[in-house]
């Protein structure tokens, strides 16, 4: 029986930034089962209340969020970090400096707000639309934020194949010390090493005392990687690459904007492969 499902929430979840409703009416049904539904996101916790409400786990106990792609784990009532895992203010300024004369909007991610430097207007709304608290930054630096907790830092351009060869290009010292992956066709994320979804999956797993074996993941990214190999059963949505297709026990049918999670928890939770 699959006790925790873990699901990517852009291009999986959620349409236009919202859960739609045979998503959430198949998340409700499986909860009254006993399934667990946690998001496992690359957004930032204060990112996602609305999407909780959406669910039904906004401010419950016994409820769970994985953010920063594995690096934050919160109980979600009264938000309650259990676990936080981010990069070293070093490691952070290497990351940084690297993109300095780089065509690329840069993102730093602490716990509270993301900062955007080189601007992209694109990237703005975007982080309207999804309701980040995020501040412009003119000046190229972080020296204000070496006291902050920072979750990860991401290049953005809406160019994927810059993106991959930027990540060839990059460091070996960063490239040895960071987990790199790939996201929403417009992002190159770096987070600490070891950090990605199926650590963050792996450690609520033990904190709960459940198996890997009661688990399910769902993506459509190449930050979904690790999620989809961890997860007993990891689903890919039909959107997603024939790469990462590959990696997944299951494929949707539906893609995520007709209910991929829906399909998911109707299969293999409530229906006919219900164990």
């Amino acid at each position: 029986m699959y006790r925790l499902m873990f699901s990517d929430l852009d291009e999986t979840l959620l349409v236009n930034h919202h859960v739609p409703k045979v998503n959430q009416e198949a998340i409700l049904k499986a909860r009254k089962e006993g399934l667990k539904f946690v998001p496992c996101t690359g957004r930032a916790f204060n990112m996602i209340p609305d999407i909780l409400k959406e669910i039904g786990t906004y401010d419950q106990a016994g409820e769970y969020s994985l953010c920063f792609n594995g690096g934050l784990i919160v109980e979600n009532k009264n938000n309650k970090v259990l676990h936080f895992k981010g990069l070293e203010f070093d490691k952070a300024k290497e990351i940084f400096d690297n993109a300095r004369d780089l065509d690329v909007c840069v993102l730093v991610f602490t716990l509270d707000c993301c900062y955007i430097f080189h601007a992209d207007e694109d990237e703005i709304q975007r982080k309207i639309a999804q309701k980040a608290k995020f501040e412009v930054i003119d000046d190229f630096d972080i020296s204000f934020l070496k006291n902050e907790k920072i979750a990860k830092i991401l290049y953005e351009k809406r160019d994927m194949d810059y993106l991959k060869v930027l990540a060839l290009k990059l460091p070996q010292s960063i490239q040895d010390t960071c987990s790199i992956a790939f996201s929403s066709g417009r992002y190159l994320e770096m987070n600490t090493k070891g950090v990605d979804k199926g650590y963050g999956m792996r450690w609520l797993v033990d904190y709960l005392g459940y198996g890997m074996d009661e688990t399910i993941g769902i993506g459509d990214n190449y930050n979904d990687v690790e999620m989809i190999k961890t997860a007993k059963l990891g689903c890919a949505v039909a959107c997603a690459s024939d790469d990462i297709k590959e990696l997944a026990q299951y494929v949707t049918k539906k893609d995520y904007d007709e209910g991929a999670v829906s399909e998911v928890i109707e299969k293999f939770v409530l229906g006919e492969d219900h164990e």
